[in-house]
């Protein structure tokens, strides 16, 4: 993710936080944990630039509550 930025220096990001990748999924076949699939955002915000942050996917509603709530906890801070 650091190259890509480093390449395309954006203004500004739009995150797309599919909770289809969370393990136990109906439809997703991979098998990232909440904090893991957090991981990305924070990454991202780290980088100090105005962020879009979208939930989608997610097929599993548990798993798409727990992950949403957690990954606003994170932009949140």
């Amino acid at each position: 993710m650091e190259e890509v930025r480093q390449r395309f220096r954006p203004d500004a990001v739009v995150i797309q936080c599919g909770a289809d990748s969370i393990a136990y999924d109906k439809l997703g076949t991979h098998n990232c944990t909440i904090k893991g699939h957090a991981e990305s955002v924070k990454i991202v915000k780290s980088w100090g630039l105005p962020l879009l942050v979208l939930g989608g996917g997610g097929y599993t509603i548990k798993n798409v509550a727990r992950c949403w709530a957690y990954e606003t906890a994170v932009c949140l801070d």
